[in-house]
């Protein structure tokens, strides 16, 4: 199913633009609201036209067809590919306006809130809705809209966003990233599946029915991957030995899982102090780590900048919103340090280009870690591909149907366009009704073949234990040159660092 579902995007997108390769990820925290708790999308005329076809084989030259045996075989195999693409291009390329019963969608998502707000990611769910339902036909047909819940970062709050999109007959959830996890529940009491589009708890880890589709895994696949980057490629690319790193970590509910379970943990198993099943496990004895806890929006992290540079490590890692990333930049500069004095890894959610061309020197040399940075990249820096079929799409489809460029440069608004784009490309693979179970169903099937809208293949068949919700862990790495991004390790995962473990939530 996965792989027909990426043929016919491939197809589709051919037909539509004729565009070419590029893939990454990346965050922020603005606090900018647009609109009340709720907004609906109504459906747009739709002007994508089905038709275009890859693969078959060429109809007979007149030369070939000298040889009548030859010939006819020839067409007999060339008339039955050529009905199977109009099969799959019937299915994926919907013509014309999507005039079906609308697919209601309730996003939950957090903004307004210091301490956690992402008004970005709305913003790219909603540009993406925009461009299915007017070129793409909306999901076989049915034009989305969009049910969207502001919440603070409060546990009641995020229950009562679960209550009211429940109650208001949603067909299906996204829940963008929640610090409590404590929504799923409300969701699976009324028969609602739910997608993640950026992990970050145990909850959206571990629980059964939950998709967690969001590119590099969240947490699990960015925070292990920064492991992962910091204690190995980062050797080779950079010529030193890693025995002591680093670890500033979001003081937040969420923050403290992520630490503990998923770089702490994993930098255990690696200095054999926590039992591992990964090739790399006890694979660096004297590998040492100092955790830093760091307050959302706090105004001065000057101490601790000065606890992380006192523990002399050989590479710092953070994670982070936005601000708080470049706050601690600088506290850090403050201090002294460079980049290439200690190389510093920063997850996709600290992503921000106006804020990496202010820190100047700060920045150059500063490596990022995720799955939608490339989404970000520079078009013209990219070989032809799906990636730079992915980037075109997004920067060129997300600024026509919404996003200010500054809010499109932002790795959360990447991460809402292409949760819309992944689910409008399961639900065109479906082969019978579309409804948010089958939508569902069509994701539990993905294992790792085919391909995915701004990252790698989603294999939520392949979820090791315990981690069972997480469809995706590959992630990328980039360097920012002072003007923009460049590649640095395409795929990369740190998954089997806790694969097999005993969860450490920590708190």
């Amino acid at each position: 199913m996965t792989t027909r579902s990426s043929q016919r995007s491939r197809r589709l997108l051919a037909a539509v633009f004729s565009f070419a390769l590029v893939a990454a990820a990346c965050g922020s925290d603005d606090d900018g609201d647009d609109g009340g708790d709720t907004e609906t999308t109504e459906a747009a005329e739709g002007d994508a036209e089905g038709g275009e076809e890859e693969g078959g084989e060429e109809a007979p030259t007149t030369e070939a067809m000298e040889d009548d045996a030859d010939a006819t075989e020839d067409d007999a195999e060339a008339e039955g590919d050529a009905a199977a693409e109009g099969d799959d291009a019937a299915a994926a390329e919907p013509a014309g306006e999507a005039t079906g019963e609308p697919f209601v969608i309730g996003v939950q998502n957090l903004e307004g809130d210091p301490a956690g707000s992402f008004p970005e990611y709305s913003l790219g769910v909603q540009a993406a809705v925009d461009y299915v339902n007017t070129e793409l036909g909306g999901l076989q047909g049915r034009p989305i809209e969009i049910e969207l819940c502001k919440s603070i970062v409060a546990p009641d709050d995020s229950q009562r966003c679960a209550n009211e999109l429940s109650a208001s007959g949603v067909e299906m959830a996204i829940s963008t990233l929640n610090f409590f996890g404590n929504h799923f529940s409300i969701y699976q009491g009324s028969d609602i599946p739910v997608v993640v589009g950026t992990p970050i708890t145990i909850a959206d880890f571990t629980t059964e029915g939950v998709y967690s589709i969001g590119a590099g895994g969240g947490c699990l696949g960015v925070h292990t991957g920064l492991v992962e980057f910091a204690t190995n490629q980062i050797e080779d690319e950079l010529g030193i030995e890693v025995n002591k790193v680093g670890v500033p970590w979001a003081d937040t509910p969420p923050g403290v899982v992520c630490y503990n379970d998923l770089e702490a943990k994993p930098l255990d198993v690696l200095n054999g102090s926590e039992p591992g099943t990964s090739a790399r496990a006890g694979e660096k004895p004297e590998l040492t780590y100092v955790g830093v806890p760091i307050a959302p929006a706090a105004p001065d992290v000057t101490p601790q900048a000065t606890e992380v540079l006192d523990f002399e490590p050989d590479v710092i890692i953070y994670s982070a919103q936005g601000a708080d990333c470049w706050n601690f930049v600088d506290a850090l500069g403050r201090l002294g340090w460079t980049p290439q004095d200690i190389p510093l890894v920063l997850s996709g959610a600290c992503t921000d280009f106006e804020a990496q061309r202010a820190a100047g020197p700060l920045a150059e040399g500063v490596y990022f870690m995720g799955s939608g940075n490339s989404l970000l990249s520079p078009l013209e820096s990219q070989e032809p591909g799906k990636n730079l079929d992915d980037a075109t799409t997004y920067q060129e489809k997300g600024s026509e149907y919404g996003l200010s460029d500054d809010d499109l440069f932002k790795g959360f608004a990447t991460q809402g366009f292409s949760v819309i784009m992944n689910i409008w490309e399961v639900a065109n693979a479906i082969d019978g009704e579309v409804s948010g179970q089958a939508i569902a169903d069509a994701f539990e099937a993905t294992d790792g073949t085919g391909s995915t809208f701004g990252a790698a293949p989603l294999n939520c068949a392949g979820a090791p234990d315990p981690y069972v919700a997480v469809c995706s862990s590959e992630v990328s790495v980039n360097v920012w040159d002072g003007e923009e991004t460049v590649p640095v390790v395409e795929v990369l995962t740190g998954l089997d660092l806790v694969a097999g473990t005993e969860l450490r939530p920590g708190g």
